[in-house]
C-alpha cells in the first residue's frame, strides 16, 4: 500500500468515529434534526470559504504547471460547484446569502481552519495536500457508506441529495490525483518528515469529527 492511502489506516480509530457520530447516520436514515442541519450548512459555508484558500495557498507554492492548475481547478469547483449545492440547501431552510455571509464561524470552525492555514503558509505542497486530503475523502468514504447502509429507504430521505452528491463516482474521482501527487512529494522524505505528514493529516481526520460533533450539538463555543 502507498504512503498515502495508508494515511487512512494510520488514523483508523478517530476515521471510524467520524463514521459513526449519529449526525451522518441520522442522515442515513433522514432523522436529523433540521435545525442541526441548518447550523451545518452555515459552519460549513464559512468553512469552505477558507478552505478554498488553502488551495490558493497550493497554486502559489506549486512548482509544476500541470499541478498549479489541479489547485486552481478545485477551487474553482469549490465556489461554484460544490457551494451550488450548499446555497440550494440554504435556500429551502430560507437561509438569505445576507445571513450566510455576515454569521459567525464556530470555535471548532476557526481552530480547524486556522490550522489549515498555519500549515499552508509554514510547509510545502505535499503538507498542503496532508491537511486538505481529509475533507474530500472522509466525505467521499462516508456518504458512500450511507448510501450502501440506508440504500432501501433514501428515496423519501430529505438529505439524499447530500449523500448521493458526496457519495458520487464524479466526486470521488475529483481528488483521486491526490494520491499519486502526494505519494510522488513523499518519495525522498526522511522517516521523521513522513510522521510529520501523518500528523498533520490524522490531525484534520480530528477536526472533521468534531466538526459533525459541533454541527449535531449546533455548539458555537465550549
Amino acid at each position: 500500500m502507498s504512503f498515502s492511502r495508508m494515511l487512512k489506516e494510520k488514523s483508523g480509530a478517530v476515521w471510524e468515529e467520524g463514521y459513526n457520530h449519529p449526525f451522518l447516520h441520522e442522515m442515513g436514515r433522514g432523522t436529523l434534526d433540521k435545525e442541526s442541519f441548518r447550523f451545518y450548512l452555515i459552519q460549513d459555508y464559512k468553512y469552505l470559504i477558507e478552505y478554498a484558500k488553502i488551495f490558493a495557498m497550493g497554486a502559489v507554492k506549486a512548482k509544476e504547471e500541470k499541478l498549479m492548475a489541479r489547485f486552481t481547478l478545485i477551487q474553482h469547483n469549490i465556489l461554484n460547484r460544490e457551494m451550488d449545492l450548499h446555497r440550494n440547501y440554504m435556500k429551502e431552510y430560507g437561509i438569505a446569502p445576507d445571513e450566510a455571509a455576515t454569521s459567525q464561524p464556530s470555535l471548532w470552525n476557526k481552530a480547524y481552519t486556522s490550522n489549515m492555514m498555519a500549515v499552508a503558509q509554514t510547509g510545502g505542497v505535499a503538507e498542503i495536500l496532508a491537511v486538505i486530503f481529509p475533507c474530500a475523502w472522509t466525505y467521499y468514504d462516508y456518504a458512500a457508506r450511507l448510501k450502501e447502509q440506508y440504500r432501501g429507504s433514501l428515496e423519501n430521505n430529505f438529505y439524499k441529495t447530500w449523500i448521493e452528491s458526496y457519495a458520487s463516482d464524479e466526486f470521488g474521482k475529483s481528488f483521486e490525483w491526490f494520491y499519486d501527487t502526494l505519494d510522488e512529494l513523499c518519495q525522498y522524505k526522511s522517516q521523521e518528515e513522513l510522521r510529520a505528514i501523518e500528523d498533520i493529516f490524522r490531525t484534520s481526520v480530528e477536526f472533521e469529527y468534531l466538526f459533525w460533533d459541533m454541527a449535531y450539538k449546533r455548539q458555537m463555543s465550549y
